[in-house]
């Protein structure tokens, strides 16, 4: 096999649409922030697929305004499919930081 015709492995993806270099950088910029995905939103929160399973999460307070921001534009914001950043509090509550580009 040559150098043409070697294939480039695809980046291992983590099934939430990361890949492992996405979840180092988010780990070395927000350390204690976790990826996921909305499988579902509404105005006050979401169903998020997280590498332990689903959960539900609020918006936290400045990505609450984003979201009324948007919504006063027209726009629907966040959106399922979407990737999130979230924390996951000491006392129970999980919370969406951001929404990942």
């Amino acid at each position: 096999m040559t150098a043409e015709t070697a294939e480039t492995p695809e980046p291992m993806d983590d099934g939430l649409g990361w890949s492992e270099p996405e979840i180092a950088e988010l780990a070395r910029l927000a350390p204690g922030l976790l990826p996921g995905r909305i499988m579902t939103c509404d105005p006050v929160g979401a169903l998020v697929l997280t590498e332990l399973g689903a959960t539900a999460a609020t918006y936290c307070a400045t990505l609450l305004l984003a979201v009324a921001r948007a919504r006063s534009a027209g726009r629907l914001w966040p959106k399922p499919g979407d990737r999130v950043a979230l924390r996951r509090w000491p006392d129970g509550p999980v919370t969406v930081e951001g929404v990942v580009a």
